[in-house]
């Protein structure tokens, strides 16, 4: 009983933190929580399940093998295709049943992390289970600290690459684009994948291999916060874009500045709230997240991108924005 409560504390816990590490990352408008709880609870059973039964499968024809072959083709080839496969579903079916809440490539990154952290999660428990019960504490603890910390990161990024190509085909214009590079992405993540399992697997010969993983997780990690840090850029310059015709109409010069900056929208809220006035600081928070998700709608319909769906938004949302505003000056 002691190992499972160790080894569902040492897994949740720093998952917990990565997540709302990741969500706040999500700065202009917040995915909804229950397509944030599907896609961590795809991760933590669906997809392990799918790729446990493939890997079973899939792991007799290399019976013939050496040990150490059989558990490299196990490990570096079977395990990353069948594993990215398996989380990518939940991805896609965001993706083509939920567009409209899929901007763009931040939002593909918030997703796959989200799918990853699950699958992450999920694994390391039985791993950790498994390790307590059969080597003891010390072993155990090595073992957490390696998995939830040291390559704490690594199904989720894995899985952001996959997210992240679906991102940019969701605003592609070319059909090229829209086809390649959501595969490219996902090619990318089952590359890091394989690179990772590659160095694990054989540093049970060398220890030194263990490099290969920490050098392979750390420039995927890299690649991901740069293509985070560049999409948030983007997002703010959809903003300013879309939102400067409004000025006037929709909101002041203030606001509209305001709107572009993540610091000054928190201390938009915070001013509110330090003044007593909670339900106005809520206010202030959906003010802006409606104005971000208002030039979003218009961006997409500006690039001839917008859906039925974005057409009767635009209206709507114009209506509870100008009713937001009109009850902060009343």
């Amino acid at each position: 009983m002691a190992e499972i409560v160790a080894s569902v504390l040492a897994a949740a816990v720093p998952t917990i933190v990565y997540v709302l590490i990741i969500w706040w990352c999500d700065r202009y408008e917040k995915e909804p929580i229950l397509l944030l709880a599907a896609a961590f609870i795809w991760g933590a059973a669906p997809a392990i399940l799918l790729s446990l039964g493939a890997e079973v499968a899939l792991d007799v024809p290399l019976a013939g093998y050496s040990d150490l072959g059989r558990e490299l083709a196990s490990a570096s080839i079977v395990a990353p295709i069948v594993e990215e496969i398996a989380k990518a579903i939940a991805l896609y079916l965001i993706y083509r049943l939920f567009r409209d809440e899929f901007d763009g490539v931040l939002d593909g990154i918030i997703y796959g992390a989200l799918v990853g952290f699950g699958f992450a999660m999920t694994e390391n428990f039985f791993y950790l289970v498994n390790e307590a019960a059969s080597e003891g504490w010390e072993s155990f603890g090595l073992l957490a600290v390696m998995r939830t910390i040291v390559f704490g990161l690594n199904h989720a990024f894995y899985t952001a690459f996959t997210g992240a190509g679906l991102g940019y085909a969701r605003n592609a214009r070319s059909p090229l684009a829209k086809a390649t590079v959501p595969l490219l992405g996902l090619l990318a993540g089952m590359g890091f994948h394989a690179v990772h399992n590659l160095g694990a697997t054989l540093s049970g010969e060398t220890l030194a291999a263990i490099g290969i993983s920490l050098i392979g997780d750390a420039g995927g990690v890299l690649i991901i916060i740069a293509i985070l840090v560049l999409s948030l850029r983007q997002e703010r310059r959809w903003i300013a874009e879309e939102l400067r015709p409004e000025i006037g109409i929709l909101l002041t010069v203030d606001e509209y500045h305001i709107a572009q900056s993540p610091w000054k929208r928190l201390m938009a809220r915070g001013k509110a709230a330090a003044a007593g006035n909670l339900a106005q600081g809520r206010n202030a928070a959906r003010f802006y997240r409606l104005l971000a998700e208002l030039a979003f709608r218009l961006h997409r319909y500006r690039h001839g991108r917008a859906s039925a769906k974005d057409l009767r938004a635009i209206p709507r949302l114009r209506e509870q924005i100008a009713r937001l505003r009109a009850g902060q000056s009343s």
